[in-house]
């Protein structure tokens, strides 16, 4: 296991030996050896953990992260502190003042995220996938000579458009998908594709904050407090990759049925996974985290390392030691 995620309302997190036990009502659920995890998520404020195993956790370098109970909403992440990455983080502050360094990082970004796109729809077998791909193609092109970063979010604007587009006329019969939306989603599709991004973000914060970077220094993403915008940023490339297939698998396998999905009484226009639906997708979502891609060079390695070593790409484009930034498309 890499990351651990805890859900169960009323669940006890702590310490027993070299291990981490998680109890209800005096019953153990889940016990897992620390040295298989990487990280910790707690999803809800219904759930416990120890003084003791937090700084275990903290210790071993492992980041423990709160979000709400269902995944769609990122509270804080617990690490060690940034404080022996000094010299990396005022670089960094130098880097993203800088008007071409910013826009070459960000044109980079959206770059492999169109690629990943179009790759994702030349594999998906649906009538309006071609003319989707045209558009991102153009996106693509006009990206080349993007003058400024507004004019790069204009070109990845275009692209997504493009791209959700041919989602839309696939799934908008079957399961209510009209196009990208997340304050609330609106529908299942959408509910599955914020939950992912969720749970996404959570490993590119991890990475960002391990390499040393700070995470709230972006570029792509405007820098607003208690935005992570880097993070966001190096999330872009991996959207497709990571969670747009894995939400095209499980609709493609019946996997998740609408049964498993719900309207909070409080907000009725909203739909999210329930619990048991959220179990099913963190499950598959950790089988592709862990499971390889293919790297430029040839190696392969697990989609998680693959999120690492773009953050440590950043983190050498930002010391100098790297002329310029490559987005990860797998070779």
């Amino acid at each position: 296991m890499a990351t651990l995620y805890v859900q169960e309302q009323g669940a006890n997190v702590r310490k027993r030996d070299e291990q981490v036990l998680i109890t209800k009502d005096g019953k153990t659920l889940e016990t897992i050896p620390l040295n298989k995890i990487d990280q910790v998520v707690l999803m809800g404020r219904g759930v416990q953990m120890s003084t003791a195993l937090l700084v275990e956790l903290i210790g071993r370098g492992i980041p423990v992260m709160l979000t709400n109970q269902r995944g769609s909403k990122h509270y804080a992440t617990l690490t060690a502190g940034p404080s022996r990455f000094g010299a990396l983080r005022l670089a960094q502050i130098q880097r993203v003042t800088d008007p071409a360094w910013s826009l070459e990082l960000a044109r980079a970004i959206v770059r492999a995220k169109l690629a990943n796109q179009r790759a994702l729809l030349a594999t998906a077998g649906w009538p309006a996938a071609p003319a989707a791909t045209a558009q991102i193609d153009a996106a693509a092109a006009g990206l080349a000579g993007a003058p400024d970063i507004e004019a790069v979010r204009g070109y990845e604007g275009a692209g997504a458009a493009a791209y959700f587009g041919a989602w839309r006329v696939a799934l908008q019969r079957d399961w209510g998908f009209q196009g990208r939306a997340f304050y609330p989603p609106p529908d299942p599709v959408n509910a599955m594709l914020s939950f992912g991004y969720t749970l996404l973000l959570h490993d590119v914060l991890a990475a960002v904050q391990f390499t040393g970077l700070d995470p709230y220094l972006g570029t792509f993403h405007v820098i607003e407090a208690g935005r992570p915008s880097l993070a966001l940023d190096l999330m872009e490339e991996f959207r497709p990759l990571v969670v747009d297939r894995l939400v095209l698998a499980l609709l493609r396998a019946g996997q998740l049925s609408r049964a498993q999905f719900e309207r909070p009484p409080q907000r009725p226009d909203a739909v999210h996974l329930d619990a048991a639906g959220r179990a099913v997708l963190v499950d598959r979502y950790e089988a592709v985290m862990q499971a390889p891609t293919r790297l430029p060079s040839g190696e392969q390695t697990p989609m998680r390392r693959a999120v690492l070593l773009q953050a440590q790409a950043v983190a050498r484009v930002v010391r100098g030691e790297q002329a310029q930034y490559l987005g990860y498309t797998p070779a």
